[in-house]
């Protein structure tokens, strides 16, 4: 393989020559810590450096040529199928657009988010470049992983931490002022805020170490329609404050089950704290579960139809509809639920039905599992 051929083009420096002297192109690429990878004018992959081969698992030199990068990054568009780009999908991923905006004088950068068959979700910043000879293209794949986790849960901290113990706070000066009520009626809510204020931060600290792969879930016998019931009352103060009725449908039922109760109820309440933050003043959420096929299936359910472009990237772990740091409660729900859980997570939005979000699990976690 030629080695100018996967030299970016376009430096406009003398200093090209003498790099060119000290070493090749593809000693380069193979020092970078970047991935690397060069594609053909079909985006078919020619050849990547060690650590692209290494982002992606098992994979060598010689099973990445001729595949495209949705392919080698098993993409969840990229299957049953259809050809990597092939999805109707595919037209707003970064890494089509990143080859699109590649010209002869310039590359093209943008970031791409990937979610995996297996539920798990990739973040790069990515950039095209065109190769000296031929209709080759030259990319690079930064991880944002870090960086992106990073800013979600410093926002998520100080958004939702610093309001409960503004409230705490509150109330701990309520009980200074020479007019106020007696101790007895604002120990209760200062207990309660207290409560909310170490729930919250044992919720960031579980999803922090389920996305480091390192959760371990605690098996136990549980009732489906307590958890419903639990979930309902810890949200119910959210949505009266938006003027939003959160209903528990009861009597379809479902069978006791074995699981993490912690986790589903985890998982289960990002879909309703979501479900409560699409909704509009007036609106209902409903919250219901029952057994289907051998499995117990949580259900959230709100007015709202999403746009096909938001259906799209749902489950995407740095998408949002709510501004950077929020509003990645979907992703959050399928990464424990599939995971770790044995479960499948899923939507259905149209109109006139609004949008319905369904955790499934299986009666036996243990079962599953072998």
């Amino acid at each position: 393989m030629n080695a100018a051929a996967i030299t970016a083009a376009g430096a406009g420096c003398g200093a090209d020559a003498a790099w060119d002297g000290l070493c090749s192109a593809s000693v380069l690429a193979d020092l970078v810590t970047d991935r690397v990878f060069v594609i053909d004018e079909r985006f078919r992959i020619v050849r990547a450096n060690p650590s692209f081969l290494s982002a992606f698992g098992h994979v060598t030199q010689a099973t990445v040529c001729g595949r495209s990068l949705g392919e080698v990054a098993e993409c969840r568009h990229a299957d049953g199928g259809v050809a990597c780009g092939g999805a109707a999908m595919c037209a707003g991923c970064g890494w089509f657009q990143a080859v699109g905006l590649c010209g002869r004088d310039g590359g093209g950068v943008q970031e791409c988010r990937i979610l995996k068959r297996s539920g798990a979700a990739l973040d790069f910043a990515v950039t095209v470049l065109p190769a000296r000879e031929g209709a080759w293209r030259v990319c690079g794949l930064k991880d944002l992983f870090a960086s992106k986790r990073l800013r979600v849960l410093e926002r998520s901290f100080f958004h939702d931490v610093t309001n409960l113990a503004a409230g705490i706070r509150g109330l701990c000066e309520l009980t200074d002022a020479p007019d106020s009520g007696p101790d007895d009626e604002l120990r209760p809510l200062i207990h309660d805020s207290a409560s909310k204020l170490v729930d919250e931060i044992e919720r960031l600290r579980t999803l922090r170490v389920a996305e480091n792969g390192d959760l371990r879930p605690c098996r136990s016998t549980v009732a489906p329609d307590a958890i419903l019931q639990a979930t309902a009352e810890r949200f119910r103060e959210d949505a009266a404050a938006r003027h939003l009725e959160l209903i528990v449908e009861t009597g379809a039922g479902a069978s006791d089950f074995e699981t993490d109760r912690e986790l589903v109820s985890l998982a289960l309440g990002e879909l309703v704290r979501n479900a409560i933050e699409a909704s509009v003043r007036g609106e209902r959420v409903t919250l219901a579960c029952a057994d289907d096929n051998g499995r117990v299936v949580f259900s959230v359910h709100n007015p709202a139809v999403l746009d096909e472009h938001v259906q799209a990237h749902i489950f995407e772990r740095s998408f949002t509809t709510r501004g950077p740091g929020r509003g990645v409660g979907a992703y959050r729900a399928k990464l424990i639920a599939e995971q770790y859980l044995m479960g499948a997570a899923g939507f259905v939005s149209r109109a006139p039905e609004g949008t319905t979000f369904r955790l499934r699990f299986p009666h036996d976690l243990s079962a599953s599992a072998t």
